[in-house]
């Protein structure tokens, strides 16, 4: 339920309010987090996000974190909703031709269980920067289909954790790596990527969606509590002959980028 809700030119705010029961002796809406090891509900409270892409990707990974409880998140895209992302994003005919920032972040405040802030900023992340529209934030989440723009966070933002996440063009692959202040950086895993163009219009489906952004949900648990993680990049296949697998990456001494 959205409680309150303002919006400006570029940005949109909403704040939700924790879910409870109407009957008696009803358990908490996030019980069964309380059931996991090392899950702690009040740390994912406290936690502040700045998510970088309102895609397929974003969308996913949005919903994960506002219906687990997250206490902030920021959400940044300049593009707006076409027709093409409605059967793999989290938009609906009322969407179409708006701000994604704003549209996600509306139908994100429907979605979530706890109290919760979730803001859309309809600018790129350099913009909103250039322009002191970028929020504090504890972790940030890029999903953007540019190696420009991954570069661009990886180190601007080298001082907090920044989750990666991207699918191939067949949709049927896609990594996550997380960076960590002090540990190998992004251009330590794909330094050769960088000044790569945008992919255009490649192949793209909901499947791998939601797979990703189950992954990075899971990876933001293992930097704010005691969820275990022994990888910082993790691929995963849905094609046969390829298989998933968890490796560290380590800092390289020779690299350009940190």
């Amino acid at each position: 339920m959205t409680d309150i809700f303002t919006s400006s030119k570029t940005l949109v705010i909403y704040e939700t309010e924790k879910i409870t029961g109407t009957h008696c002796n009803e358990h908490d809406v996030h019980n069964r987090h309380s059931l996991l090891k090392g899950f702690n509900q009040r740390a994912l409270e406290k936690t502040r996000i700045n998510l970088i892409g309102a895609g397929g990707l974003g969308s996913e990974t949005g919903i994960a974190l506002v219906r687990k409880g997250i206490g902030e998140l920021n959400i940044y895209d300049s593009d707006r909703v076409d027709i093409t992302n409605l059967s793999r994003q989290h938009y609906f005919r009322k969407d179409l031709y708006k701000p994604k920032a704003g549209q996600l972040s509306e139908n994100l405040s429907q979605m979530a269980t706890g109290k919760s802030i979730i803001r859309g900023v309809s600018l790129m992340i350099q913009e909103a920067v250039d322009q002191k529209k970028c929020f504090d934030s504890d972790i940030v989440i890029v999903g953007v289909d540019n190696s420009e723009t991954r570069f661009y966070c990886s180190e601007k933002f080298k001082d907090k954790p920044v989750i990666f996440t991207a699918v191939n063009p067949e949709a049927d692959s896609g990594y996550v790596f997380v960076q960590e202040k002090g540990g190998a950086c992004f251009g330590c895993l794909f330094g050769d990527q960088n000044g790569r163009p945008a992919r255009k219009c490649a192949g793209a489906t909901i499947d791998i969606n939601k797979v990703m952004g189950g992954i990075v949900s899971y990876a933001v648990d293992t930097l704010i509590m005691r969820r275990q993680r022994d990888w910082n990049f993790k691929q995963v296949h849905f094609h046969g002959p390829f298989i998933d697998f968890n490796k560290k990456i380590l800092k390289e001494p020779e690299c350009r980028f940190c």
